[in-house]
């Protein structure tokens, strides 16, 4: 099963995703573990963190010298958007490129093998509209869309009501998205005090949303790429 101990320095299932810091493995990591439930396949992938953007390009480049990396049927790179969707999907690609893998078209596409790059079919998503090239945004932003529960709607308008405020009286806080999510997980008595991985992993989101699809179809397409 998809597990957050596996080590980033070790391959041992043949679908691989690529990620950045430490939440967004577990995230994916709950992420797959929820689609388990319904189809076992989704078992052959392992979440690797690549650590930051800036850390991202050595650690692709360093992949194809990890043992087994013989195995390896898909890699899946997952990233945040940031500032600016487009500048992020060009960055991917030009990455991917350079650490001789098939760079997709677009997000949530699918690139086979070519002449002359490793032989996996390479696939990435950017957070938080996945397979969009538009607008900005992290994993958190995502989160925020994806809140579970009854009144995760009427604690998330006070927690935006908090947050305005705050902008008002002391300036536009730099990471808004990060305050966001992290005020409405200290606002409850089961998420207080948690990270946004363990909060993934005690049901504070929906992995069924429609705003996750998009990465669900992504993954699945990685499983139909091999027998």
């Amino acid at each position: 099963m998809a597990n957050e101990k596996e080590k980033d320095n070790k391959i041992v299932r043949p679908h691989l995703i690529v990620c950045e810091g430490l939440d967004a493995k577990k995230y994916l990591i709950y992420f797959l573990q929820h689609l388990i439930k319904d189809d076992p396949r989704y078992d052959n992938f392992q979440v690797m963190d690549g650590k930051g953007i800036t850390d991202l390009p050595l650690f692709l480049k360093t992949l194809p010298d990890l043992p087994n990396f013989n195995i390896v049927k898909t890699l899946t790179i997952i990233r945040d958007s940031e500032t600016d969707s487009a500048n992020a999907d060009k960055s991917v690609r030009q990455m991917l490129k350079k650490c001789k893998f098939t760079a997709p078209d677009s997000p949530c596409a699918v690139a086979a093998p070519s002449v002359g790059n490793h032989p996996v079919a390479v696939g990435y998503a950017l957070f938080p509209e996945l397979n969009k090239i538009e607008g900005k945004g992290t994993l958190e932003d995502l989160c925020l869309e994806t809140l579970a529960g009854e009144k995760s709607e009427e604690l998330l308008k006070i927690v935006h009501c908090a947050i305005k405020s705050v902008n008002e009286q002391f300036g536009a806080l730099e990471r808004p998205h990060k305050n966001e999510l992290h005020t409405y997980l200290s606002l409850t008595d089961k998420f207080v005090g948690l990270k946004l991985g363990e909060s993934a992993n005690t049901g504070a989101f929906d992995f069924s949303a429609r705003e996750v699809e998009p990465l669900k179809n992504l993954l699945c397409s990685m499983l139909e790429q091999t027998p």
